[in-house]
């Protein structure tokens, strides 16, 4: 049920998604909030709610392609990446940004409304139709759907760097969606924007400030790995491109933030990935837990149960969180976040948030981007 003064142009197809009123206040971090406004070109809307866990802060604004990381992938493709992303995952605040940023670039609200409610018909190059089809099938079925379409982004001629470019910015989308879903962001703001009159009046000028801040990538030497972390390979897997060395800097903040323990952040990336599932991802992660001190036997029953007397109390509290962010109602995963709040400090509630939506991520496009050749 759409909010009260909500109107279906304005929502477009997640009118119908329940969203639960804002979960935390936010935060003030001058030199953070400064920093976000720099790489966006204006105030950044949802920073401020992330601060608690600076890395997740930093990600929030990092991780998005039109920051330089993408060398061959259009950026259009990827906008509508991202539409079709936060529509499989009801992110209704990341499908406002989105559809709004569309709308600033020029596209009017009714090809907006023919793209969404149908991309294969929707007067898409072959390519683009393609990469939205696998976006669609990595975000909404995780390796199996991910492995069954990779295929037919080679057989449309896309190479493999433009194919780890789609399934990246693919993730990028799911960590943001999970991120902002679960703390509940204010999405009306945003939702509205076309319709009011000054910014329509503004269109130009704030597509030409939005533009000045988005760049192309280019070539980068991979940066030095930490072999005692998950995901090197992962890393290594985009060498050359501007995504390793992004990816490897967000996954070093993540292991190195104090506010939750290493072995909790594996546990919750290892039910994720048993959840999706994720073999590969399976046997890095199990092989982590064991250095942690886990028996695999310990491992598998703690992933089979969400329990067990080898866990502490922050770690019972998350792997429920963990399984509940795979597939998911808005409103329900919103309340899941709420309960914790009296169990967590708010800085273990963000780093938890952001872990969730991290291994969503990973998980979801290792299968395929650690398989995927050279050529």
């Amino acid at each position: 049920m759409s909010a009260p003064g909500d109107t279906a142009a304005s929502a477009g197809a997640l009118a119908h998604v329940r969203w639960e009123p804002r979960l935390l206040e936010p935060g003030h971090d001058r030199a953070m909030e400064s920093y976000a406004r720099r790489r966006v070109g204006m105030p950044h809307p949802t920073v401020r709610y992330f601060l608690a866990a600076p890395w997740v802060a930093r990600a929030v604004v990092d991780l998005h392609v039109e920051f330089g990381l993408l060398l061959e992938l259009d950026q259009r493709t990827a906008d509508l990446i991202g539409l079709v992303v936060s529509q499989e995952n009801s992110c209704r605040f990341c499908y406002a940004i989105v559809r709004s940023t569309l709308w600033l670039q020029g596209m009017d609200a009714e090809r907006i409304r023919r793209v969404e409610q149908n991309f294969s018909r929707a007067d898409l190059p072959p390519r683009t139709q393609a990469a939205i089809a696998y976006a669609r099938a990595q975000s909404r079925s995780g390796p199996a759907g991910a492995c069954i379409a990779w295929p037919t982004l080679r057989e449309a001629g896309i190479d493999t760097l433009q194919a780890k470019e789609i399934a990246f910015t693919v993730a990028t989308n799911d960590f943001s969606n999970r991120a902002h879903t679960m703390v509940a962001a204010p999405y009306r703001p945003v939702e509205r924007m076309p319709e009011q009159a000054l910014l329509r009046l503004l269109r130009p000028l704030l597509d030409r400030m939005m533009s000045r801040h988005r760049s192309r990538g280019q070539p980068a030497a991979l940066p030095p790995a930490d072999s005692a972390l998950p995901n090197g390979a992962l890393v290594a897997a985009f060498a050359g491109s501007p995504i390793a060395a992004a990816l490897q800097r967000t996954l070093a903040e993540m292991w190195a933030s104090p506010q939750l323990s290493r072995r909790c952040k594996l546990l919750m990336f290892a039910v994720v990935s048993r959840g999706l599932p994720c073999q590969v991802c399976e046997l890095e992660l199990t092989a982590a837990l064991r250095r942690e001190g886990l028996s695999a036997d310990a491992v598998e029953r703690i992933l089979g149960r969400l329990d067990g007397p080898e866990l502490d109390a922050t770690e019972r509290a998350l792997l429920p969180l963990a399984r509940e962010s795979l597939w998911y109602e808005p409103a329900q995963l919103q309340r899941r976040v709420r309960g914790l709040s009296g169990t967590l400090t708010q800085p273990q509630l963000i780093e938890a948030i952001g872990v969730a939506a991290m291994a969503n991520a990973l998980c979801r496009m290792s299968a395929v981007v650690l398989a995927a050749p050279d050529t």
